[in-house]
């Protein structure tokens, strides 16, 4: 900006925006506009006072007010700072349209930017003009190739950064169609088409990187195109594309592809051994060290994975979840005391809610019922959240239904939905703790409550076919509802079982016996075990009855269902 001396007049007028209180006159600085300042006594005065105003607003954070401030006094300098700032701000106000004017300044002032050029190409994918901004991209790339090289990762690293993602995309997949279809334009594309979740853009453009690449560039195709069947949910033709690779690759982000994938196919005893191998060359990798610890866990080694849940508690934006996966562990170690101290760490934390549980089961477990009822008592007199008052009644109901004081749970629950009507979780084990009582209309009722918020909920249209069955002779009713959770989950033993079951009590016990075989085959536990025990009875199979029987019952010897059960087949 050409060095000029101010008029007495405008350097007073200066010194009160910086020093007193940024005012204009009896108005508010930031009330203040373009058209309606005083006249100034000069180009030069008008314009530092634009500047000025523009970086008050700045700090204001007025970005808008500002743009419009600078791209007032880039018309009236030679100065291309100017106009680059003004563009600047108004790019980040997301006005397009000032910062076209804007751009339009800066180029007149200096036709030869490239830093230009760039931003004119920002403005025009913003503004959905692609063919203008593929342009542009191909002036930016060979003035970068000319000046220090690697033009076209230029131009990807530009696109990367604007947060319109979308955009991005379409900008970039009109630069392939139309300018460069090379492998590593390709690779880019299907990055681009990646993140946002263009999977079958992203597949093709890696298959024609695939075909046509140097042998790093094919490698690279290899992950995206397994990334692209992921997202199109073909996870065995994902895996199947990088087995060969992801075994023996000493790639790091290669080998975490391939691990996990096989974790979303759940095979992840397959996906525990790389994880292993990838601890051992990245030690310090959060990310790693948080899902081994977790595979660990799945397959209760609490000893192995004790040392990464110490780690991670180390990490302050893991501590929490690591304090809840420590409990864990301290449990599976038979070490409740411990559990119980760092479970209350994990409050407040996503694992909030499974911590809360833990802790109140392991103080009814350890201490006493009453202890349990009164920490949650005092977590309830504790917290205005709503959410967590419900869950804390309804934890003191489920305490309370599981030491059968079946009344008490009831009142639990019924304080649960006066701080939050019909939330289904809570109707849903009232009805448990009302058909214990005996009241199977109330159950029916919660039960049904729950079915108008949720239709398809597999579990509660189970639970209900399953009570009607047992508690009425509405077998068909019962039987369409227990279809109808079957349609929702077709491999659930429970929900088997109690298809078993009904079709048994309505007189098929040939059909019966069909489903609760499977049943038993998925889960083998003493209730699905007794049902059908009963059932093999009652068409002369005592035999193969009486073997399951006893090998239950070496099991669960003191389980209630399954001495009833003998008791029936000793009288048959």
């Amino acid at each position: 900006m050409p060095s000029s001396r101010l008029p007495r007049r405008f350097v007073s007028l200066g010194l009160a925006l910086l020093i007193g209180g940024c005012t204009l006159g009896n108005a508010p600085f930031a009330d203040q506009s373009i058209g309606n300042v005083a006249t100034f006594s000069s180009p030069l005065s008008y314009q530092v006072y634009n500047i000025l105003a523009g970086e008050m607003f700045v700090k204001q954070g007025n970005v808008a007010q500002a743009a419009l401030h600078y791209v007032a006094a880039a018309q009236q300098t030679t100065d291309p700072a100017v106009a680059q700032r003004a563009v600047e701000l108004a790019m980040s106000a997301e006005d397009t349209p000032l910062a076209g004017r804007a751009l339009e300044r800066w180029m007149t002032l200096s036709p030869d930017s490239t830093e230009a050029v760039q931003y004119q190409a920002l403005a025009n994918l913003r503004a959905e003009k692609y063919a203008e901004a593929v342009k542009d991209l191909v002036k930016i790339r060979d003035a970068a190739e000319k000046e220090a090289g690697h033009g076209f990762a230029f131009i990807v690293s530009l696109l990367a950064l604007e947060p319109d993602s979308n955009k991005s995309y379409e900008t970039f997949k009109r630069y392939v169609e139309t300018v460069d279809s090379s492998p590593q334009a390709q690779l880019a594309l299907a990055s681009f088409a990646l993140k946002v979740e263009q999977f079958e853009v992203a597949l093709q453009a890696s298959q024609a990187a695939k075909k046509q690449g140097t042998a790093a560039e094919k490698v690279q195709a290899a992950r995206w195109v397994a990334k692209a069947l992921a997202g199109l949910g073909k996870l065995p033709d994902a895996i199947q594309e990088l087995e060969a690779l992801g075994k023996d690759s000493q790639d790091t982000e290669f080998k975490l592809d391939y691990a996990r994938l096989l974790i979303l196919a759940d095979r992840r005893v397959e996906a525990l051994p790389i994880y292993q191998q990838l601890y051992a060359t990245l030690p310090n990798n959060v990310d790693i060290i948080y899902t081994l610890s977790l595979l660990f866990l799945e397959q209760k080694s609490f000893t192995a994975a004790e040392p990464l849940i110490t780690k991670l508690l180390t990490v302050p934006e893991r501590a929490a979840d690591a304090s809840y996966f420590m409990g864990q562990i301290h449990e599976g170690l038979q070490r409740p005391k411990q559990a119980l101290e760092v479970y209350q760490q994990a409050l407040g934390g996503q694992y909030s809610r499974q911590a809360t549980l833990r802790i109140a089961d392991l103080l009814v477990e350890t201490a006493s019922l009453a202890r349990a009822r009164d920490w949650l008592a005092a977590q309830l007199k504790a917290t205005s959240d709503n959410e967590r008052k419900v869950l804390l009644l309804q934890l003191d109901g489920q305490i309370l239904h599981d030491q059968e004081k079946y009344a008490e749970a009831v009142e639990s629950f019924g304080k649960a939905l006066a701080v939050k009507a019909d939330d289904p979780d809570v109707l849903y084990s009232r009805a448990l703790s009302t058909e214990k009582l005996g009241d199977f209309g109330k159950a029916e009722a919660d039960l049904r409550a729950v079915l108008k918020l949720q239709p398809d909920n597999a579990t509660v249209l189970n639970a209900l076919g399953y009570m009607l069955a047992v508690n009425t002779q509405r077998y068909a009713e019962a039987s369409d509802l227990i279809t109808k959770a079957l349609t929702g989950r077709p491999d659930d033993p429970a929900i088997m079982d109690s298809m078993g079951w009904v079709l048994f009590l309505s007189g098929k016990p040939q059909e019966a016996e069909t489903w609760l075989r499977k049943a038993y085959t998925l889960l083998p536990d003493p209730e699905v075990a007794s049902h059908l025990i009963e059932v093999l009875a009652a068409r002369g199979n005592k035999t193969e009855a009486q073997g399951i029987l006893d090998a239950m019952l070496s099991k669960f010897p003191d389980d209630s269902l399954l001495l009833n059960a003998k008791a029936k087949l000793v009288s048959l």
